[in-house]
């Protein structure tokens, strides 16, 4: 007598089109699997009556319900086969069909193709497979090109590929066409702010007078929209060009493929006042008050640093930004972003020994400092400062800059918690503020040489996988086990160079003979 095996039959279907027929594709797939089973009556092959279908998933995810049942059941040990009509069927991803195979194998179960034959429990099978499947993924992913080029093409073209119309609009034969009350609205809203001149009062405006958000009817002919627009979704409205007449698809722009509602006068005014708001109150951020070097700092591709700030609980933080930081018009320079608290203090100490006794002696320091400069600029290894020629002290050895003095600042970029901390390059390390980083690295470099000399630990990889890290990173970290004492003890004291951190240490091999060693760490500084 043979061994009965049971038999699944898994199909699948990527569209719900045609699942509503008392015949559809899923039927015709399980008849063909039934009839292979069938065929196969003599081997001890039998069919199980739970059916796992999929109607309207695509193959390219696991996150199917049949499939999910059909897993499960694997896991219990109710299945010995699983049949399909074609492997696509089953995935069409060459990754998770290699996940979906390790489950099968990891409780002794085939895998079956109707029309392609193929079984699991074999190399050779295995490998035709994966050679098939490599086809059925790259259909998918030519298939996907197709699509987002005809996106792309009926954008161009003006036609809508699906998603709520715009207020002011109707979509009709799949393009936009004008919703003359609608378009009165939307021209009242662009004239609207252009009077008050900012969106907050935009949409209190909106609010008062019941001007409410598009209302449309949605697939299952269900009403949606409507109520007043938020202020994000305001600006939005104001920003989309499709309200000039133009189809914006990523980063392309097609114009005249519909109707304007706002003529290119107003759009431009519009447009103008929108960016001039946001460079003066950032997201987030509101423009930052006592701020002294307002309008005298800039970034080192001359834009200028704007001043904001932000309160956390009671406690209020100021900051200098990069206007393209703000804007996202442009490119920031090489420190965007700088807590006003560092900069502030580090002008003002490196400055104020350098300003004439006779300089404006009345005044107190940072607004002293402020009214003898002319410019900052700040970069990432250096702080050029353009003061007035007769605030300075003689012999300041500084550039002559129209009747300024330009001075050269080296300076030192940390960070602390995220913080960029601007320090001088000629300033000692401060007391207590050792590298904790570079110092736990050294310890756990110790623990993990030890663990390795003792036989705990068989190799890095395993040490990796105790630790929950990157094999690559235990190894990185390791050598320092083995750095020479005495430089140990320069990191364990905090006398190390500024530039020596862990990062600078790791970046390349670290050589195993102390005294190159102590070459290294020399370069280093």
């Amino acid at each position: 007598m043979s061994l009965r095996l049971r038999c699944a039959i898994y199909t699948r279907k990527s569209s719900e089109e045609g699942l509503e027929q008392n015949f559809n594709s899923l039927h015709a797939q399980r008849e063909a699997c039934e009839a292979y089973v069938l065929s196969q009556t003599g081997e001890g092959w039998s069919p199980i009556k739970t059916a796992y279908d999929d109607g309207g998933f695509s193959g390219g995810s696991l996150e199917r319900p049949g499939l999910k049942q059909l897993l499960a059941d694997i896991e219990r040990g109710l299945i010995d086969v699983v049949v399909v009509y074609k492997v696509d069927r089953l995935t069409r991803s060459l990754a998770d069909f290699a996940k979906i195979v390790e489950a099968f194998d990891a409780k002794g179960v085939s895998f079956v193709s109707v029309t392609q034959a193929f079984n699991t429990t074999t190399s050779m099978g295995r490998l035709t497979l994966n050679v098939l499947l490599s086809f059925a993924q790259f259909e998918r992913g030519v298939t996907g090109e197709r699509i987002r080029d005809k996106i792309a093409a009926s954008k161009a073209k003006g036609l809508r590929m699906g998603g709520r119309p715009p207020l002011g609009y109707d979509i009709v034969d799949g393009r936009l066409q004008l919703n003359e009350r609608e378009a009165q609205t939307v021209r009242g809203m662009f004239e609207s702010y252009l009077e008050l001149g900012s969106v907050r009062d935009l949409h209190a405006h909106l609010f008062a007078n019941g001007i409410e958000g598009k209302r449309w009817m949605n697939r299952r002919e269900e009403p949606a929209g409507g109520g007043v627009m938020q202020r994000g979704a305001l600006h939005y409205l104001l920003s989309n060009p499709v309200y000039r007449g133009a189809t914006r698809h990523k980063e392309k722009l097609h114009e005249a493929t519909h109707p304007a509602i706002i003529d290119a006068n107003l759009w431009d005014r519009v447009q103008a006042q929108l960016e001039a708001s946001n460079g003066r109150r950032p997201v987030g951020e509101t423009r930052g008050e006592g701020a002294s070097l307002q309008g005298l700092i800039f970034d080192d591709r001359d834009n200028p640093m704007v001043a904001v700030h932000t309160t956390r609980g009671v406690t209020r933080y100021r900051y200098y930004v990069s206007r393209p930081k703000i804007t996202g018009q442009g490119e920031a320079g090489s420190l965007a972003r700088v807590a006003a608290g560092m900069i502030e203090p580090f002008l003002l100490e490196q400055m104020e020994p350098k300003l004439s006794a006779s300089w404006r002696p009345g005044e107190a320091g940072l607004d002293r400092l402020t009214a003898a400069l002319v410019r900052v600029t700040l970069g990432s290894d250096a702080v050029t400062v353009v003061a007035k020629a007769d605030a300075l002290v003689a012999d300041q050895g500084g550039d002559d800059a129209g009747g300024n003095v330009a001075l050269t600042l080296p300076i030192y970029l940390r960070r602390r918690h995220g913080a960029v901390i601007v320090q001088s390059v000629g300033q000692a390390l401060p007391a207590g503020r050792l590298d904790r980083a570079l110092i736990r690295a050294l310890a756990l470099a110790q623990v993990w040489a030890r663990s390795l000399e003792v036989g705990e630990i068989a190799s890095i990889k395993d040490l990796a996988k105790r630790e929950g890290l990157c094999a690559h990173y235990a190894a990185r970290l390791l050598p320092l086990a083995y750095l020479a004492p005495d430089l140990t003890e320069t990191i364990l004291a905090g006398r190390q160079s500024r530039t020596l951190t862990l990062k600078t240490l790791t970046d390349q091999p670290l050589p195993i003979a102390w005294e190159a060693q102590r070459r290294l760490v020399s370069a280093l500084a």
